[in-house]
């Protein structure tokens, strides 16, 4: 605490003159920026960070519908499906919602013994 408890006016020190830094080689070479923001505005950062769609990805939402359509047509649920073939439901729920590009060959094997469907069937 500064000053006496009974004099409320605190006395600071006098501030030190602050001497510019000179620019060292780095700095001098950079031209000085004229934003008024330190971040990067999101329209530059956009671009760069959508990759391009590959083009596997259409076979693959293919895929998906096809297994979507077979499973309306025979009137089959992911979780009970799952469940009476012995995988995981996780399985076909991560291949529906996109989570995962594919489900293993054996699953598949699995699914459509159930369905009494070959693997193709499935997939399209």
């Amino acid at each position: 605490m500064r000053g006496t408890p009974s004099n409320d006016a605190r006395t600071l020190p006098p501030a030190l003159p602050v001497k510019p830094r000179a620019p060292t080689s780095h700095q001098a070479s950079q031209p000085a920026r004229t934003v008024s923001s330190r971040f990067a505005k999101p329209k530059v950062l956009m671009g760069e960070t959508d990759a391009p769609k590959p083009a596997k990805g259409e076979a693959i939402r293919a895929q998906r519908d096809a297994l979507r359509a077979f499973m309306t047509k025979h009137h089959l649920r992911p979780s009970e499906w799952a469940r009476a073939a012995g995988v995981a439901p996780g399985e076909i729920l991560g291949f529906l919602t996109g989570q995962s590009r594919s489900i293993a060959p054996a699953t598949l094997a699995k699914l459509a013994a159930v369905a009494k469907a070959s693997p193709k069937d499935l997939l399209g």
